[in-house]
């Protein structure tokens, strides 16, 4: 069983994440997390938050325990890049990239388990299956206590998509 986790437009440079990633690939969870947890860049930081929610993934979504994961797969890709100018002397200017990054971690299991994804409860109140038929809907209409609800007419709104023209386009005349 794999467990998939991203980090998508991450405010740091893929350059400045890239070497810790080098020796994670393969190792088990709980060692890698106890490794980054004191690493002072941002990139680590970032890093061992992306770890730490894929393993609360795989604990919540698929009851498989942190001991039994390792890492797959660490991955940095570029993300789009914004542009600003960075005056210069003379009236020049140059282009500064403000880079982003998009992180993926891969988890898998060290030793497979049977479990899977356990079954949704069934919420009370929630729309019945098909075919089911609900008590109301087999009691005639006529024999229902109180009184009948009357139905009203709805009008159709007027303007486009129902959105009323708050402001009116005027000229300079």
């Amino acid at each position: 069983m794999e467990v998939i986790a991203k980090v998508r437009f991450a405010r740091i440079s893929p350059k400045k994440v890239q070497p810790l990633l080098g020796d994670l690939a393969k190792k088990p969870v709980n060692l890698v997390l106890d490794n980054l947890r004191y690493v002072p860049t941002k990139g680590g930081k970032l890093v061992y938050k992306l770890i730490a929610a894929a393993v609360a993934n795989a604990a919540n979504n698929y009851n498989i325990k942190p001991e039994n994961l390792r890492i797959k797969s660490l991955v940095v890709n570029e993300g789009p890049r914004s542009k600003r100018y960075w005056l210069r002397s003379h009236g020049a200017a140059d282009i500064k990239l403000k880079r982003m990054a998009h992180l993926t971690v891969i988890l898998e299991e060290v030793l497979p388990t049977g479990v899977r994804r356990p079954a949704k409860p069934i919420v009370p109140g929630s729309a019945p299956s098909a075919g089911y038929k609900t008590p109301l809907a087999t009691v005639p209409k006529s024999s229902a206590p109180g009184p009948t609800p009357q139905t009203e007419k709805t009008s159709k709104p007027k303007g486009r998509l129902g959105i009323k023209r708050l402001f009116t386009r005027t000229t300079n005349k």
